[in-house]
């Protein structure tokens, strides 16, 4: 899920900046976030990656480029548009869906995968890494999605700015990234 974590993030943290100061920020999380494909084109282009692999990693890091390709898309969009319309929101959450299922596949191939250690260890460590960042990101929207319910059917029960009041106002009062999207 960090595919769909990134972009989430990259929203917020471009947010945080006044209006009329965001170029820079922008030009820096665009170069960050296209970075993001040099270690997956490394490691697709290695010898050794191509070789036998029991669990079919190589066919997942072609997915995991397909999906970074999205989530830079994605991360490009919610840096320029203000506000983002509707339609984009929907699609970036079916395209969260989808990074769920992408990272379940990664975790349980890589887990599985011990022999691909071996034959192709850079792509191994590559997915590994994966695994864990989707694992990681995974448990971060579990706990939040309570509170984004919660929210959403009893408006402003977790956080009320105008108030100053709801469940979460005193932990995220510096920090109101995590709320929406």
């Amino acid at each position: 899920m960090w595919y769909y974590c990134w972009p989430h993030s990259v929203y917020h943290l471009i947010r945080w900046f006044p209006k009329n100061n965001r170029l820079k920020i922008r030009i820096v999380v665009t170069i960050f976030t296209c970075a993001l494909l040099a270690p997956q084109f490394f490691v697709l282009t290695r010898e050794r990656s191509t070789r036998y692999c029991g669990q079919q990693l190589f066919d997942l890091l072609v997915a995991s480029i397909v999906f970074t390709f999205c989530m830079i898309g994605f991360a490009f969009l919610f840096a320029l548009m203000d506000p983002v319309p509707r339609e984009v929101k929907l699609t970036f959450h079916v395209f969260g869906l989808a990074s769920f299922v992408l990272g379940a596949i990664y975790t349980v191939r890589t887990a599985t995968g011990e022999e691909c250690r071996n034959n192709t260890p850079e792509l191994y460590y590559l997915s590994l890494a994966f695994t864990i960042m989707a694992m990681v990101t995974t448990a971060f929207i579990l706990v939040m999605i309570p509170f984004w319910l919660m929210n959403h059917f009893w408006d402003r029960s977790v956080l009320d700015y105008r108030e100053r009041s709801g469940l979460c106002y005193e932990p995220v009062m510096c920090c109101s990234c995590v709320w929406h999207v």
